[in-house]
Parts: C-alpha cells; structure tokens; sequence
C-alpha cells in the first residue's frame, strides 16, 4: 500500500460510514412519513377522532425513535468477539480506546496478543506451552581439553538459561 493510499484509507472509511448512516436517516424519514400517512388516512377514512390518531402517531413515533436508538447497542452486543486467546484482525475495526475511539486493522492484518506477568513481574507477550529448545555447539582440539572445560561449561550454560528465565 502507498503513502496516499496509507493516508486515504480513514477518510474512506468515514464516508462509507457516514453513507450507512445517512441511509440509516432516509429509511427512518420514509418510515416517519408513512407512519403519518397511514395515521390521517385512518382518521379520514376510518373516521377515528383525532386525538386517538394523534396518540396512535406519538407512540408509533416513539417507539421508531426508541427503535433507533437501541440499533447501536444492538450491534455492539452482537458483535462482540472474545479474543482473550489472541487472534488477528483483518479488516477495520472500531473498539473503545481511553475515552474515545481507536481503529485497528485499517492498514492491513494486526495481531491481537495476551500479555502475561514473567516472573520478575515484567508485562510481556505471552510464549507458547512448548518449552524453549537450546542447542550448544562446542569446538575442541581434543576429547581432553573438552573433558577438562566441561564443568565450566555446563556452568556457563546454566547462568544463560537462568538469565534467559529471567528475561535479562
């Protein structure tokens, strides 16, 4: 992706999201004028007094708007996927972030990662289960020279494998 394809990306995003929302509106008005519609033809025809087709259109309004409303949270509820395991995002995504909203996924593939205290008490990213694999290769002259460093070697690797338990 390129520098102003990088830098055009939020701004598509807002207007598709500012055209969903406008969609949103243009449903809403026509559902408004049909429901005023359908109330003063049921007075005409009907012959309903007025005040009961005005509270018929109050509460038909009200509960529209109501039904507007509660569509965000609606969408939130259903929306929610857990991600306590990890898992990557890849497409944009609005989440809250320190009181307003954040995007992720917007350039491309972004992981998600859990973070867990090491034994020093430091944040990290977490490693798998599997343990750590560690190979020593050793050069030597001779079987006898290895024989007489082989204590300060396995000291040596000790020490690197404490250190790396420690994330020094």
């Amino acid at each position: 992706m390129t520098d102003r394809q990088e830098s055009t990306a939020p701004l598509m995003m807002e207007t598709a999201r500012l055209r969903a929302e406008l969609a949103d509106l243009n449903r809403l008005g026509e559902s408004f004028g049909n429901t005023l519609t359908r109330a003063f033809v049921s007075a005409i025809i009907d012959g309903r007094k007025l005040s009961d087709v005005l509270r018929s259109l109050a509460l038909s309004l009200a509960n529209q708007t109501l039904s507007a409303a509660l569509k965000p949270l609606g969408g939130l509820l259903g929306k929610a996927i857990p991600f306590a395991d990890g898992g990557v995002v890849n497409s944009p995504l609005l989440f809250p972030f320190r009181g307003g909203t954040g995007v992720m996924g917007e350039a491309g593939p972004e992981a998600i990662m859990p973070l867990a205290r090491g034994p020093d008490g430091r944040l990290g990213v977490r490693g798998g289960n599997g343990g750590t694999k560690v190979t020593v290769n050793i050069s030597t002259p001779d079987a006898l020279s290895f024989q007489r460093s082989q204590s300060q070697v396995a000291a040596l690797v000790l020490r690197a494998l404490d250190r790396g338990n420690r994330n020094l």
